[in-house]
């Protein structure tokens, strides 16, 4: 393993700044000299080849979400559900909360009412029928019958 290579190994990505060189060497020196890896999905040894993600070591190929057995890709977000990796496809398929009128995945901000989620753009105001806006959250009523209404419309 050459030393740039190394380096981008354990670069800060988000900053694009680089770990001083003895980190590097520090870090080579522990992956290297720990004796052999074992995988922590199949309990067998990792020869050359592993990623490391849960505090865990994993063959490349045995690193896979826990939901849809999909190899999870090193450079791929993902969640972590019962200490399994959990692609994120599965995660808000599977794990997000739903909009209670178009059923769909809510990713971000949403209105929730009675512990049902919404999408602001799934609900319209009942006075005016406009849809409601994100940035118009402090506008918007619910009335004692669970309608809501932007507050111009009461």
């Amino acid at each position: 393993l050459h030393l740039s290579q190394l380096q981008a190994v354990v670069s800060t990505q988000s900053t694009g700044t680089r770990f001083p060189y003895f980190l590097c060497l520090a870090f080579l020196y522990t992956a290297m000299s720990e004796g052999p890896k074992i995988c922590h999905a199949c309990n067998e040894r990792i020869p050359n080849h592993w990623v490391i993600g849960l505090d865990h070591f994993w063959h490349q190929d045995c690193f896979t979400c826990g939901v849809c057995s999909r190899v999870v890709d090193a450079k791929e977000t993902f969640y972590v559900k019962d200490d399994r990796p959990v692609c994120h496809r599965c995660q808000t398929k599977n794990f997000v909360e739903k909009c209670g009128v178009c059923e769909e995945p809510i990713i971000g901000n949403r209105l929730i009412y009675k512990d049902i989620h919404y999408h602001y753009t799934c609900l319209n105001c009942k006075k005016c029928g406009q849809p409601f806006k994100e940035e118009e959250h402090d506008e918007i009523i619910i009335l004692e019958n669970g309608d809501f209404v932007h507050k111009g419309c009461k």
